[in-house]
């Protein structure tokens, strides 16, 4: 009885050391039949340090030459020395790396850049949703902090930034009552995206590498213990992740002033990143209109120009069991387009950021 008891106690604590990254990318609790929370996404970026749990081979740096590649490909030699120590000292010392498995979907490329660096955005179209407790802040133009309003909390920081690669670094803790003394740790993410075209529509591959550092006594015997548990849920979580993102691309496509009209909501982003979202929301619509050949509909070049009708109620999401899956859909939160005539919008250049 004792031994089962504290194994319990174990994957409680363990679950917790797990959730510990959850926030820094949006990994929301959603809540499952009979009030339990279960660990569900939406969004990348947004990614996932709770994927540092692997899925089927028992080691938690489980793949030596994956992790060894994964290493190469972070551009140390562009970053200045501030950034090189934070990077090394979580991949040199990391206590669990993790490669998720690649995905790819339908989404216009800027929208998705827009997006894994924006992550508020994200959180708060789920606020909109009601599906989230999660919180982001903006405190730079390359910094924000998380929190999951229940004892974690996080600040995350761009340290590179390209067309097809971005690594965040992050830092974070969880005080709560499972463990006696806060836990720390810190880890990084090395997103690499892909992007090419397929059935004539602009289509992204993700790939996702974690690298994260425990700074708790006995770390990987905890997460070992939670080793079966978290495995499926990783994977499921990232795969919603970017399905979600590619919503949010279809969305914008085929109703882009509702989608604008959407933006025009958000009361949680600064207003400049509401407006970024918005003018990216346009040049992803005109070009899907063109793609189609049809007439667009001339949109604001941003979401203070619009006149703000009363909030359209928003749908319930029924939540499901873990296994049946979580089907999120940023449609439920879009009021209709009217029809107009309009111009295309040009193209803008994106920003390459470096520590």
């Amino acid at each position: 009885m004792a031994c089962d008891q504290h194994l319990a106690a174990l994957r409680a604590a363990a679950a917790k050391i797990v959730r510990f990254f959850a926030p820094l990318f949006g990994v929301w609790p959603a809540r499952a039949r009979g009030g339990v929370p279960q660990p569900a996404a939406a969004c990348l970026v947004i990614a996932l340090a709770a994927a540092s749990v692997g899925a089927q081979t028992p080691p938690l740096i489980f793949n030596g030459q994956l992790r060894d590649e994964a290493v190469r490909a972070i551009p140390f030699q562009e970053l200045d020395e501030t950034a090189q120590a934070k990077l090394r000292s979580v991949v040199s010392r990391a206590t669990i790396y993790r490669r998720l498995p690649a995905q790819t979907v339908d989404c216009d490329p800027d929208l998705h850049l827009f997006l894994v660096r924006y992550p508020e955005v994200v959180v708060n179209i789920w606020q909109l949703m009601g599906v989230t407790k999660v919180k982001v802040s903006r405190t730079g133009p390359l910094t924000f902090d998380a929190s999951d309003g229940a004892g974690t909390v996080s600040r995350a920081e761009l340290v590179y930034g390209t067309r097809n690669v971005q690594i965040f670094y992050a830092e974070g803790a969880y005080d709560g009552p499972l463990l006696q003394k806060p836990v720390t740790g810190a880890c990084v993410l090395l997103l690499r995206s892909a992007y090419s075209e397929r059935d004539g529509k602009p289509s992204v591959s993700d790939t996702l590498d974690v690298f994260a550092r425990l700074d708790h006594l006995g770390a990987e015997i905890i997460v070992k213990t939670l080793y079966p548990a978290v495995a499926k849920a990783v994977d499921f979580n990232f795969t919603e992740s970017v399905r979600f993102v590619g919503q949010v691309s279809h969305a914008a496509e085929l109703n882009g002033p509702g989608m604008q009209r959407l933006a025009s909501k958000m009361r949680n982003v600064q207003p400049e990143t509401r407006d970024l979202f918005a003018r990216h929301v346009e040049l992803a619509y005109q070009r899907a209109v063109l793609r189609r050949g049809e007439p667009a509909v001339p949109l604001a070049s941003s979401v203070t120009e619009h006149r703000v009708a009363p909030a359209a109620a928003v749908a319930a999401v029924e939540t499901p069991s873990p296994d049946a899956g979580i089907e999120l859909n940023v449609s439920s939160v879009l009021p209709d387009a009217p029809d107009a005539p309009g111009e295309p919008a040009e193209p803008r250049e994106k920003p390459m950021f470096r520590r």
